[in-house]
This record gives structure tokens, C-alpha cells and sequence, in this order.
């Protein structure tokens, strides 16, 4: 598209090229092989009516026969007699070029042209709106007369002109213009394409408002215009594969990160479990371990009672029963026991499959990796990277290239419209610039973000791993509490059972007092044992606890980072395929406009017809110059000098726009 946009623009320079040459050079300057030439001068009010037009014929000398449907006619470069019957106008001369005016009957152009003033809102006249202040619009129209016969709408290129004082008018817009400074005024061009029209408007900030005439010039135009469009097409075509693949391989990257979400949401609900069983078993463990420690209490008091026990069998009696309250609210069992080691088993070995998920996605997320991803989609990021980089350099090539050619024509007259052309195509070489050093940095984001996401999970991993090896030091330490807790039951199941048989057989008590103490000092010691272990399994299960809610919020933060990564994704998704959507058909759209383009300036191959008359048929070219009238303040009217003073050719000539 850029290439066919500068397409335009070199046409339209063209073309002007044309038109002011076209029409500024004497007819004179170059040798006919036509039988006739017709300059029409058309002069019009401010707003566009036609108030008058008149026809310059230009023939070789000799005996001319001419038609044409003339109210008047005079010689302009000979005293030459000339006969005027009706529609047929002859005349003899021997000069080389002959030219006569004749004033049109007819008020009737190919093109109806329309100006309108509207200042602040509201449109005024031309008498009103002069030397007004305010804002200022000019609403310019042209199109086509139908009730004109001849084809000059479809054959004919227009250039128009506006000249605006930039001491009345400032902050001139005017979007479908070229703009110039020509001195102290602002020049605006519009050129218009055979059969195209125009319907624009020119807005400013006026003081004093005044307006020079509208220069409006207009040729038939046929060039034999060659356009090689096969280069442009073939880039069209690489543009539309490439967007095909982009919008397949961003779908593709959609369902990965889609893949990795679920995944990512499954480990926070696997980590949040986690950590809730974890919490509810360092419960459980803060619970036994307040157990164990009144017990310990309870057999501390009952071993100090010891030697109380001798005293009297009353108190005795009250320390057996206390004795066997106690152990009956101790209520657990082998199978409690190997529970605690099972679960604790589970737990380690849930451990070590999140930490397996957890390698599996490092493996799985990192540059590299989506390096890989868009490769076999058929994207090469780096190669994207190098070909943004090289053309850059090349566009900052054409741009010095185009800035020196500029500076060699720049204040060279006569080039001022190739001068605009060129800082026109410089300003939009320019602009492409930041858009391609934005995808680069666009991907060098995308290239830290990953590395930082991706050395995020490797800290994740390391935590993992590092609980995971804790856990296994736990569970031997739970393992190994089991083993004691199974003895420590047989022993309590003994030791109650000859409580009750004491409590029972009170009589048979005094006899086995002595082991009994013993025994009792016996349990405190070994049961101390069993104060240590808790302790140590409570410690182990609040580092637990703790690296269970790391891991959770470290698996929060993660899922948070893939869903940001998805909505991007789906994002890139969405605006890669509304790319596609826009694209896919844009080789026939590109060509369509290039036939048209091409078509506008190419013309036609009919033959030239005489504006003035069909009856002339040996026409070689028909020019016209159309002037509107200007808009003035009205001042005081100087008084002429009535005495008339003999013109030349040329002075006549530029009479015609001066009436």
C-alpha cells in the first residue's frame, strides 16, 4: 500500500507538471500538424456561474474556414480582415500563426463549478463576505454538466488554483490540497482526475477577508503510461501470506497459553489443597503435642506420688483411680499410628509429583521456547528481528538519498512542486521508522518477560525441591515416632490393665507397690522421649506450613502472570485476525485501484472535438482556462482615462481575464 499511495503521488505530480506547462507555454513554441488550436477562456463570478467565455482559434496562415456559434469576432495578432456569415467565420492571412477571438453565445461548460462563503457558521455572499473577520470556510465543487453533449468531463484533467493573502488568512487548512508559499501568499492546488470531480473545502481564520481570482486550467489528457505493477504484487501477495500464517500461528498460540491456564489454575487448586491439609495436620499435631505435654504432667505428679503410696492405702486408693482416669482418656491405637505414617507418606509423595509438574514447566515456558513455538508455526522471530533492523537502515538510506536530491533541487525555480513532493515522501518515509523500531521492541519485551517468568518458576522449583527434601527428613522423624508410639501402646494397654486389676484386687496392692514405683519412673523416663519427638514434628510442620503457603501464593502469582500472558495472547489473536479479515482480499483491492489510477491518467484515444462546433473537424487541441471573479473590499473608484490606448497581442490575451 505504501508503494501504491507514492504511485499517486508521483501521478498527481505529474500531472500537474502538465497542466502548468501545458498552459503556460505560446502556442507558438511548437509546430502543429493540426489544422486548429482552441484556447477557451471562461470567466465566471466568485461563486462559479459562467458570466462569459471566449474562444482564442489558433490556425497556420493561409485561407481559413472556421464554425463557430459567436455573438462577435476580432483578429488579435493581425489587421487582417475578417468575414463573419452566421456559424462560418473566414478570413485570409500569410502570417505563420494566426489567432482570432470569438465571444461564445453559449454559457454552457462541461463542468458545473460551485464556491460557497460561509463565515462563522453562516453563508454569505461574496459582496457580503468581503472584508469580514472570523472563520472562515470555502466549500469548492465541480462536477459534471449533464446537460452538456460532448465527453470533455471524462477526457479532461482539471488543475485548480487558490491564492489566499496570508496577512487576512491563518491556520489555512485544506486536506486534498498541495500547499506553497509563493511569496507573502498561500497557494493551494487541487488537481482533478478525468471524470472524477471534486467536492472539498478550504477553512481559515480570516481578518479583512479578500480572495485573488480562481485560477481553474484544464487539457485533455491521454499519456501513454507503461505501470510495471508485478514487483507491487508480489509483495501484496507476501504480505497476505504472511498475515494468513500470523493469524494462524497467534490462534495456535491462543490454545497453548489457553492449555497453560488450566494447567496454572489446576496447580493453585493443587497447591491451595495442599496447604489445607497441611494446616489442618499441623492442627492436629499442635493438639497432640498439648496432649503428650499433660500427660507428661500427669506422670510427673503420679511419680512424685510414688513414695506417698506406702502411706496410707486411702491415698493410695485416690492416686490408683486418678491414675486409671488418666490413661482411659488416652484413647489411640495401632491403626491411628499407621494412619499418621500413611498420610504422611501421601504427603511426601504429592510433594515430589508437584515437584516433577513444576520442572515440566520450566522446561516448557521461556524464550527459547516460544522461539520454537512461532517457528513451527513459520515465524522466525529472529529473522522478523534482522529484516525490521535492515529495513530501517534501508528506509534511513532512501531517506538520505531523497533529502540530497531535495537539497539539489531546492531552490532551483521552477521545481517547487517536486520540492513539496519529495518533503512529502520523506515525512512518510519517516513515519515508518518508529513503527518498525516498535516491533522490536515489542519482541524484546516479549523476550524479557519470558526469561522473567521463566527464572520466577526456577526459584519456584528450587522451593520446591528444598521442601521436598525437608519433608522426607519429617517423615523418617514421623516414621520413627510411629515405631515408638506402637510400643508405647503395648505398654499403656499393660500398664492399664494392671491398674484395673489394682483397683480391683485392692488387697493384692501392697505386695507389688514397690515394682509399681519403679515402673512408673520407668514411663516418665521413656515418655520424655515421646515429649521431644512431638515437639520436633510440630516444629517440622510449621516450616511445612509455611512453604505449603509460599508454594500456594508463588503458584497465585504464576497463574496470574499466565492469565495476563492469555488475555495478550487472545488480544494479539483478535487484532491478527481482524488483520487477516481486512487483507485477504487486498490483491484485488490493490489492483482494482492501480487500473483505476492508471485508467484516470491514461485517458482515452477518442479523437479531440471542438468545443465552439462539430463542424470542426480538424482540431488538434482544446485547452481551457477558467477564472472566477476575485473577492474585494470595496474602495473609492478611481476615474479611468477614456482615451483608449492601441494592445498588443499578449495584452489583449491577458485581457480577457482582467474584464
Amino acid at each position: 500500500m505504501k508503494q501504491f499511495k507514492l504511485l499517486k503521488q508521483i501521478t498527481a505530480g505529474v500531472l500537474s507538471m502538465i497542466l502548468i506547462v501545458g498552459l503556460t507555454i505560446p502556442a507558438d513554441a511548437a509546430v502543429s500538424s493540426s489544422e486548429k488550436e482552441e484556447v477557451v477562456y471562461v470567466m465566471t463570478n466568485a461563486v462559479g456561474n459562467v458570466n462569459d467565455i471566449e474562444v482564442v482559434n489558433i490556425f497556420n496562415g493561409g485561407d481559413v474556414i472556421d464554425f463557430g456559434d459567436y455573438s462577435s469576432v476580432k483578429m488579435l495578432n493581425t489587421n487582417d480582415a475578417i468575414t463573419q456569415n452566421g456559424n462560418e467565420i473566414t478570413f485570409k492571412s500569410t502570417v505563420e500563426k494566426v489567432y482570432y477571438q470569438g465571444t461564445m453565445k453559449s454559457k454552457e461548460i462541461p463542468w458545473n463549478i460551485s464556491i460557497q462563503y460561509i463565515l462563522d457558521g453562516k453563508e454569505y455572499s461574496p459582496e457580503e463576505i468581503a472584508g469580514k473577520s472570523g472563520k472562515i470556510e470555502i466549500h469548492f465543487i465541480i462536477n459534471k454538466n449533464e446537460s452538456y453533449e460532448e465527453n470533455f468531463y471524462d477526457n479532461y484533467a482539471l488543475q485548480a488554483t487558490f491564492t489566499l493573502d496570508r496577512e487576512n488568512c491563518s491556520n489555512i487548512q485544506a486536506d486534498d490540497a498541495t500547499l506553497a508559499n509563493v511569496g507573502s501568499d498561500k497557494q493551494l492546488t487541487y488537481t482533478i482526475l478525468p471524470g472524477k470531480g471534486i467536492d472539498t473545502t478550504i477553512s481559515a481564520d480570516a481578518t479583512d477577508f479578500q480572495m485573488d481570482a480562481v485560477t481553474i486550467n484544464g487539457i485533455k489528457l491521454n499519456l501513454n503510461v507503461d505501470i510495471d505493477d508485478e514487483e507491487l504484487m508480489e509483495q501484496v501477495n507476501e504480505l497476505m501470506d504472511a498475515t494468513k500464517k500470523l493469524n494462524d500461528g497467534t490462534t495456535e498460540l491462543v490454545d497453548g497459553s489457553g492449555t497453560l491456564k488450566t494447567g496454572s489454575s489446576t496447580l493453585v487448586d493443587g497447591t491451595e489443597s495442599l496447604n489445607n491439609g497441611i494446616s489442618t495436620l499441623d492442627n492436629g499435631i499442635t493438639a497432640l503435642q498439648t496432649g503428650v505435654e499433660s500427660m507428661q504432667d500427669g506422670l510427673d505428679t503420679l511419680n512424685s506420688k510414688s513414695d506417698s503410696l506406702t502411706s496410707g492405702s486411702s491415698k493410695m486408693k485416690l492416686a490408683l483411680e486418678t491414675l486409671q482416669s488418666s490413661l482411659n482418656d488416652v484413647s489411640f491405637t495401632s491403626d491411628q499410628i499407621t494412619e499418621l505414617t500413611k498420610a504422611s507418606s501421601e504427603i511426601k509423595q504429592g510433594i515430589a509429583q508437584l515437584q516433577t509438574g513444576v520442572e515440566t514447566l520450566q522446561s516448557n515456558i521461556g524464550f527459547a521456547q516460544y522461539q520454537a513455538v512461532m517457528a513451527q508455526n513459520g515465524l522466525d522471530v529472529a529473522t522478523l528481528q534482522q529484516g525490521n533492523t535492515q529495513a530501517i537502515e534501508s528506509i534511513n538510506t532512501q531517506i538520505a538519498s531523497l533529502e540530497q536530491t531535495l537539497a539539489s533541487i531546492e531552490n532551483v525555480p521552477g521545481y517547487e512542486t517536486q520540492v513539496q513532493e519529495l518533503q512529502t515522501q520523506i515525512t512518510n518515509l519517516q513515519n515508518i521508522v518508529p513503527l518498525l523500531t516498535g516491533n522490536n521492541a515489542a519482541i524484546s519485551g516479549v523476550e524479557s518477560y519470558l526469561n522473567g517468568l521463566s527464572s520466577a518458576i526456577a526459584e519456584l522449583e528450587s522451593g520446591v525441591s528444598n521442601l521436598y527434601t525437608k519433608y522426607c527428613t519429617f517423615d523418617e522423624a514421623i516414621v520413627t515416632l510411629a515405631n515408638k508410639l506402637n510400643t508405647m501402646v503395648l505398654n499403656l494397654s499393660s500398664l492399664s490393665s494392671g491398674v484395673n486389676e489394682i483397683v480391683s484386687n485392692y488387697k493384692n496392692l501392697d505386695a507389688g507397690i514397690t515394682g509399681y514405683t519403679q515402673g512408673v519412673a520407668t514411663i516418665v523416663a521413656s515418655y520424655q522421649q515421646i515429649v521431644d519427638g512431638v515437639e520436633t514434628l510440630a516444629l517440622g510442620s510449621k516450616e511445612l506450613l509455611n512453604g505449603s503457603t509460599t508454594l500456594a501464593t508463588g503458584a497465585n502469582d504464576l497463574y496470574s502472570g499466565v492469565l495476563s500472558m492469555y488475555d495478550g495472547t487472545k488480544e494479539l489473536s483478535d487484532g491478527a485476525d481482524e488483520l487477516y479479515t481486512n487483507t485477504f482480499d487486498i490483491d484485488t483491492k490493490v489492483q482494482d485501484q492501480i487500473d483505476e489510477v492508471v485508467s484516470s491518467i491514461q485517458g482515452d484515444d477518442s479523437e479531440t472535438v471542438s468545443f465552439v462546433s462539430d463542424r470542426n473537424t480538424n482540431v488538434d487541441s482544446v485547452q481551457f482556462v477558467i477564472k472566477t471573479a476575485s473577492i474585494e473590499i470595496p474602495n473609492v473608484k478611481i476615474i479611468e482615462n477614456q482615451e483608449q490606448t492601441k494592445m498588443s497581442f499578449w495584452q489583449k490575451l491577458i485581457n480577457l481575464f482582467n474584464r
